[in-house]
């Protein structure tokens, strides 16, 4: 009988790369899946997601934001002030506008801070995050990224 170390090595192979995963999403995470995409989904998707879909938006997708809905776009890549989706989360809390609504989980100021730099930085997708330069609150709002 033959022993062999093919299915070893392919395992072991398999639980390093594995590995190697875990640690770039403790480390550096990509920017739009590891840090975005959990903010929207805690704060938006219930609203604007594949079951729901108010004004024809979707934020559940980096595909969705830049499609935008019945206004058309939400995001300007790089330009904070002519991104609808900026100005609605930071109206007053009593403004009719404001996003998202009364009753609903309200995104935080480090959240707030992370989406406003993330649009000034050209809304970058799934790129590691030391490819794009965060000031150091930015860094500091996301935690341990």
């Amino acid at each position: 009988m033959k022993f062999s170390f093919a299915p070893i090595i392919r395992i072991t192979g398999l639980a390093i790369a594995l590995t190697a995963l875990e640690c770039r999403a403790d480390n550096d995470p990509l920017v739009y899946t590891g840090i975005i995409k959990p903010i929207m989904a805690n704060t938006c998707v219930s609203c604007h997601g594949e079951k729901k879909q108010k004004k024809h938006l979707r934020l559940d997708s980096l595909a969705a934001i830049m499609k935008g809905g019945k206004d058309g776009a939400v995001v300007v890549p790089g330009n904070v002030d002519k991104s609808d989706f900026i100005d609605r989360i930071e109206l007053d809390l009593k403004d009719d506008d404001h996003m998202p609504p009364q009753g609903k989980p309200q995104l935080t100021d480090k959240q707030i801070l992370v989406l406003e730099w993330w649009v000034k930085a050209g809304a970058p997708g799934d790129v590691p995050l030391s490819s794009v330069k965060a000031p150091d609150d930015v860094k500091a709002a996301m935690g341990s990224h």
